[in-house]
């Protein structure tokens, strides 16, 4: 069988991202919402808010072991559907307990790494780093995207119809990806599954470290977007919120290009992603006063921090990794960021619950672990 791999890379990057998009397309406006549903208080908010990456995180390994049994495939339209029925049942949850669990429907789908393997698969030595590139990169973009279109969206559609909105979406990737797409034979599965079998262990110091860092940034950004809803919530209303959140993404799309840069040519990366995190602690230290003002620049220098550290660190894993890996160490990758994304909610709603305060200390904490784990990142592991 004979694979047009550029068409395959197109239908599963997109469709990805779109699985992405519709999951982060509420983030900003979520914490909010899910407080004035019955029984919503801020420690449940927080699971709300963040169960989608606890589900993500322990899945893509399970789910990319089926893939190489059964087929790609089933586990692509799996999962897909299993986020459609999490998208619709959060647009009709009626309690918080409703919407933590459609939340944690929607990230139990988790077939990121099933992409990366089906690309891997299908494409030949020499297109296959390529291929797998630019899957990364429109997941990226489409990332970035959720966070530029949500607050534009939500001008005109409720969080509710947000939901429903996403489930169509999807629903046309799963026909795209069910009637535009082809089986990998299964013995083409068994040899690549094979071939992965053989290589040496991704869980190294390297990996890892990088694996951590995403699993902070993530943490922090959820930390962010639980935060500011209920920040503003007596200043501008939730579909006012593009407002603050559209020019900071836009400076931090922009400002995206310096770091890439840097980081491709091979810059003093230590001395990047330290500014980086102390961008995100500076975000906090100015959002803590509540003005429009203020939030403003916090988010401005939150979102610069967090987009460019998770484009620059992907970039980093990608330029060492052996060919055959790199679908299982972005695996390890997606899994521990998504795990920041369910950390940084449930333990900011919980600290919320408390004071307010704690949760700024508890920001202001971890970007400093941040700092200290890529300040003892050996020169010798990659990070100079």
């Amino acid at each position: 069988m004979k694979y047009n791999t550029k068409h395959l890379t197109s239908v599963l990057s997109i469709t990805l991202g779109m699985r992405l998009f519709s999951m982060s397309i509420i983030i900003p406006f979520l914490s909010s919402y899910a407080l004035n549903l019955k029984d919503g208080a801020p420690w449940l908010t927080g699971y709300a808010l963040g169960i989608f990456g606890l589900t993500q995180a322990a899945l893509q390994i399970p789910f990319g072991a089926l893939s190489d049994r059964i087929g790609y495939k089933k586990m692509m339209i799996a999962g897909l559907v299993m986020l459609i029925a999490g998208l619709l049942t959060a647009a009709y949850a009626s309690n918080i307990y409703w919407l933590i669990f459609a939340r944690a429907l929607q990230g139990s789908g988790a077939i990121v790494t099933v992409g990366y393997s089906w690309i891997s698969s299908a494409s030949t030595d020499e297109n296959r780093d390529h291929n797998l590139a630019r899957l990364g990169a429109i997941i990226g973009f489409f990332t970035m995207l959720s966070y530029t279109i949500g607050p534009l969206v939500h001008i005109v559609l409720s969080v509710g119809e947000m939901f429903v909105f996403s489930a169509v979406l999807i629903f046309i990737c799963l026909l795209w990806v069910a009637f535009g797409t082809k089986q990998v034979k299964p013995e083409v599965r068994k040899q690549y599954s094979n071939k992965n079998s053989q290589q040496k262990t991704v869980f190294n110091r390297r990996n890892l470290t990088m694996g951590f860092m995403l699993t902070i940034n993530n943490l922090l950004l959820m930390t962010f977007f639980f935060m500011l809803p209920l920040l503003l919530q007596n200043v501008l209303q939730t579909n006012k919120m593009w407002i603050v959140l559209t020019p900071g993404i836009l400076v931090a799309i922009l400002l995206l290009k310096v770091s890439t840069k840097i980081a491709s040519r091979g810059g003093n990366i230590r001395l990047l992603i330290t500014l980086l995190m102390l961008m995100q602690g500076l975000g906090f230290a100015f959002i803590y006063f509540r003005g429009i003002a203020t939030v403003a620049i916090g988010t401005v220098l939150l979102m610069t921090g967090s987009f460019s550290l998770s484009t620059v660190m992907p970039m980093l894993l990608n330029k060492k990794v052996g060919e055959g890996q790199r679908g299982k160490s972005n695996g390890v990758l997606v899994s521990l960021q998504y795990f920041g994304s369910f950390l940084g909610a449930a333990i900011t709603g919980s600290l919320w619950n408390i004071s307010p305060d704690w949760a700024f200390v508890f920001a202001g904490i971890m970007m400093l672990v941040g700092i200290f784990l890529i300040r003892t990142f050996s020169i010798t592991d990659g990070i100079s």
